[in-house]
């Protein structure tokens, strides 16, 4: 039996869709998962989570992960393009969720993390947004915002990113809700949020296996 170029496409294209969809679940099964390690030892206890528990760096890892699925690759400036090329600027592919989450913020909310010190790249204050919403119990408040933004998730993610998904998309803020129970203690502005100096995002995700 021949196969015809059109079937030869719509296979492949059927292949891909099964393949982000698969990603997808993975990205909400291991936030799940995380979620749940850190209810299950910090929940409803006067215990602080910190950046030195390993199920806390999970957690982070995992909220990055979703942050960052499908993030279209053209948000990065043209001038930071050429400044890799020539060696003068280092991008740092974690970074760019900042770029999207900067859209949803109060003047005096971005002014905070735009005066950060030494969390001074797009990764930093991406991260050290999270761990302020995380400290703050905001988390929840911000992602029914962000779903409610039609305009800037088209914006800034692809069609088949996490956040483009509405059925996953929409237990976020379910997470964030379950994480209110528990008393967050995260550093904000520090150098390891400046550089991820952990290892890549998918090197955490094989460590929180």
């Amino acid at each position: 039996m021949f196969v015809t170029s059109p079937q030869k496409q719509i296979m492949s294209g059927q292949g891909q869709q099964h393949s982000t969809e698969n990603e997808r679940q993975h990205l909400i099964d291991r936030l799940l998962d995380a979620v749940k390690q850190c209810q299950v030892r910090f929940g409803g206890k006067t215990d602080l989570a910190t950046d030195g528990d390993s199920r806390v760096v999970c957690l982070l890892t995992q909220f990055e992960a979703v942050f960052q699925h499908g993030f279209k690759k053209s948000r990065v400036s043209a001038f930071r393009q050429v400044g890799q090329a020539a060696g003068i600027v280092k991008l740092d592919s974690d970074s760019v969720f900042w770029n999207f989450v900067k859209g949803h913020l109060g003047k005096l909310e971005l002014d905070r993390f735009l005066a950060l010190e030494k969390a001074t790249t797009d990764a930093g204050r991406g991260r050290a947004w999270l761990r302020s919403a995380l400290n703050e119990h905001s988390l929840e408040r911000y992602f029914h915002h962000m779903l409610g933004n039609k305009t800037l998730l088209s914006q800034f993610y692809e069609k088949e990113a996490f956040f483009m998904d509405e059925e996953r998309a929409s237990m976020l803020p379910m997470t964030a809700a379950v994480l209110s129970s528990i008393l967050f203690a995260l550093t904000v502005d520090n150098e390891e949020t400046k550089h991820c100096t952990t290892g890549t995002t998918t090197d955490n995700q094989q460590r929180c296996a």
